[in-house]
């Protein structure tokens, strides 16, 4: 019998600088590929991916060091000075229809048409002359007048005037005695809403809202809308307060509105607790808004991925000399700013524990890149022992 060629004979020797463990040295490369192609379930992106984006452009991030934090980490205010009235600007004083007035005619000398019949001298009181709808009123030697829309001393001039050849150097006196229009109005979520009567001295937000009780909520829950001729302007309470120039004096018809409007942040990501939470207090920290969270979790965040995502005006991040965001794109809102902390940095704990939150902010914590090869290993049941058995085949 012819034997087989291959039977019976030795199995040839290895040849030098061979590779005999080929499963060992394919292994990280497999699951390298594995980990970048097989979209394994995650929380959010990895720190690697906020990096690479905003190096793309697309957002601004800002690495937040104390200096920094000293700048922007009071968080941005927005106040009600949008409708253009500065704070000690008082309401216009003009009549209006509905409105009374007091009125009262001298003459330089006896015998005139409204001299006292007694003394010769004096004048006329006219007490209690409401403005018709017409916006007109009408007086004894000068009939009706066009009043509705002038100040008392226009209607003062337009008197003397009507009275000029008739009476002696006449002279009028004129007061809003009354005034149906000269108010605003507080309503929402106040302790006493109402109308709110306003003096020419000039009444501001403020003023109107204690006048009405105040809010019925912490001033940082409540929301001031301001509506004046159609337009509109909001802010938080505790913001006007705080601002004097956002303090603005009130119009006849304004409507001041408040409601209840708690503001909010949201913690997501490697935490214990994710989710969104109110503002308890009017400033929350990051370090605090992590700890409402339960912290960071040991074996999933990366120290080193705690990112705050917000809206940023560029006014504000000019001011604090960051020139890089000119590229990033412009919002309504602002420009899609994303604030880093390394928390594997000691310092970045005071750091954190100053920069505060604004109402809308989202606070991310990244997953390690560790925890995602961990994931890859168990999906494919590739742990220790896997690879330890994948070797002993190869050799």
């Amino acid at each position: 019998m012819i034997p087989s060629p291959t039977r019976g004979l030795a199995a040839p020797p290895a040849r030098a600088g061979a590779t005999r463990p080929l499963i060992p040295c394919l292994l990280p490369l497999l699951l390298t590929t594995c980990l970048a192609a097989c979209g394994l379930p995650q929380q959010g992106p990895q720190t690697s991916a906020v990096l690479a984006t905003a190096q793309s452009g697309d957002v601004a991030l800002v690495e937040v060091t104390r200096t920094l934090a000293e700048r922007l980490g009071t968080p941005p205010r927005h106040g009600l000075g949008g409708l253009g009235t500065g704070p000690t600007a008082a309401p216009t004083n003009a009549a209006a229809i509905g409105d009374t007035l007091d009125i009262r005619i001298l003459e330089a000398g006896s015998g005139g048409l409204f001299g006292n019949s007694t003394t010769g001298g004096g004048g006329t009181d006219f007490t209690g002359i409401v403005i018709d709808r017409q916006g007109r009123l009408s007086l004894p030697y000068i009939g009706t007048l066009d009043v509705a829309g002038r100040t008392p001393t226009e209607i003062e001039t337009a008197i003397e005037t009507a009275l000029r050849g008739k009476a002696i150097e006449p002279q009028a006196l004129v007061r809003i005695a009354q005034s149906a229009t000269n108010r605003a109005t507080v309503a929402g979520d106040a302790a006493n809403p109402g109308p709110y009567p306003l003096s020419l001295g000039g009444d501001r937000v403020s003023q109107a809202i204690a006048a009405a009780g105040g809010s019925r909520f912490p001033a940082h829950e409540t929301r001031v809308t301001l509506v004046r001729a159609g337009q509109t302007a909001s802010a938080r309470l505790s913001d006007v307060l705080l601002q004097p120039e956002s303090d603005i004096a009130l119009q006849r018809g304004d409507m001041v509105v408040l409601t209840h409007e708690p503001p909010r942040y949201t913690v997501n990501g490697s935490v214990a607790e994710p989710g969104t939470f109110p503002f308890d207090t009017p400033d929350i920290s990051v370090l605090e808004a992590l700890s409402t969270a339960g912290g960071a979790e040991d074996n999933r965040a990366d120290p080193g991925g705690v990112f705050l995502f917000r809206l940023e005006s560029s006014a504000r991040l000019a001011a604090a000399g960051l020139s890089g965001p000119d590229r990033a794109p412009r919002t309504q809102g602002g420009i899609p700013t994303i604030y880093r902390f390394d928390l594997s940095d000691p310092n970045t704990q005071f750091t954190a524990a100053q920069f505060q939150l604004a109402d809308g902010d989202t606070l991310y914590v990244a997953t390690a890149p560790a925890v995602q090869l961990d994931k890859l290993l168990r999906a494919f049941n590739l742990g220790l022992t896997a690879a330890r058995r994948a070797q002993q085949l190869a050799e």
